[in-house]
C-alpha cells in the first residue's frame, strides 16, 4: 500500500529538519545587532579596562610652588606645585632636542618640569616648560622661530603685556613624540623664548599603555599656559 511507504518517508523528512534547525541554532552568528542598532549594525566589542582612560590623578604636595627670577633679563615666573625647577641642561632634559630651531646662541636660563605622571594609563612621559635667551639674533629671525605646521598657524599673544610670537613644532619617528608650544619676542637686541613641550612615547598597542589623547594633551598644556600666565617683566 502507498500508505506504508509514504510515513517513513514523512517521518525521515520531519527528522531531517529539525536536525538541521539545531545545527543552525548552535552557531551562533559573530555579533547580534541590539534593539536600538537596526539592522546592519553591530554590536563593538568593548575596550579592555585597562585600556580605558582613566581620570587625572590628584596633583602631589611636594615640591611647593616657588617663583623664579632671572636678574640678568628681568624675567620672572612661578614655578607651581609638583614641579621640579633647574637652572642648568642637561640635568632634566635636552633642551636642543626639544627647542629644536632655537638659535645656536641660545642659553637656557631655566627649565620646569612636572615630577609626576598626571596621566599613568597613557604613552604621557614628560612636561617641560623652558625659558631662554638668544644674542646677535634679529627681530625677524626671532620671529621665525615661532613657524608653524598645518593645521595650525602662526599668531600674536600678549605675554605679561609684551607681543610674542606664538608658533607651534612637532615631531617624531613612527608617531608624534613630542609637541612644541614656541613663544618668541625681540627685547634690547635679544630673542626671549619660552617652550611648552610635552613628550611622549610610541607602542602603545604593544606595551598595553594606550596613546595618550588629545584631551589629556590640552590638559597638560593648560598646566603650562598656568606658567606662562605668571610671567612678568621688569620695566626697562
Amino acid at each position: 500500500m502507498r500508505l506504508k511507504t509514504i510515513v517513513p518517508c514523512t517521518f525521515a523528512v520531519i527528522a531531517l529538519t529539525l536536525l538541521s534547525a539545531g545545527a543552525s541554532a548552535q552557531v551562533a552568528p559573530e555579533s547580534v545587532p541590539t534593539p536600538s542598532q537596526g539592522a546592519g549594525q553591530t554590536k563593538r566589542e568593548e575596550v579592555p579596562p585597562m585600556l580605558r582612560p582613566k581620570g587625572p590623578v590628584p596633583d602631589p604636595t611636594t615640591p611647593k610652588a616657588r617663583p623664579f627670577y632671572d636678574a640678568r633679563y628681568g624675567v620672572s615666573f612661578t614655578v607651581p606645585m609638583a614641579w621640579n625647577l633647574t637652572r642648568k641642561d642637561s640635568e632634566v632634559s635636552t633642551f636642543s632636542l626639544d627647542a629644536r630651531n632655537a638659535a645656536r646662541s641660545a642659553q637656557l636660563r631655566a627649565v620646569a618640569n612636572i615630577n609626576f605622571n598626571p596621566h599613568p594609563t597613557s604613552t604621557f612621559s614628560g612636561a617641560l616648560f623652558y625659558f631662554s635667551v638668544a644674542s646677535h639674533v634679529t627681530a625677524a629671525q626671532c620671529s621665525f622661530q615661532a613657524s608653524a605646521r598645518a593645521p595650525r598657524t602662526v599668531t600674536t599673544e600678549q605675554i605679561d603685556g609684551v607681543p610674542f610670537t606664538h608658533g607651534y613644532e612637532e615631531h617624531g619617528g613612527i608617531c608624534t613624540e613630542s609637541r612644541d608650544e614656541i613663544y618668541t619676542t625681540e627685547r634690547d637686541n635679544l630673542c626671549y623664548r619660552f617652550d611648552e613641550v610635552i613628550n611622549s612615547f610610541c607602542g602603545g598597542d604593544v606595551s598595553g599603555i594606550r596613546d595618550i589623547t588629545e584631551d589629556e594633551l590640552n590638559a597638560v598644556r593648560k598646566r603650562m599656559q598656568r606658567i606662562l600666565e605668571t610671567v612678568h617683566f621688569d620695566p626697562k
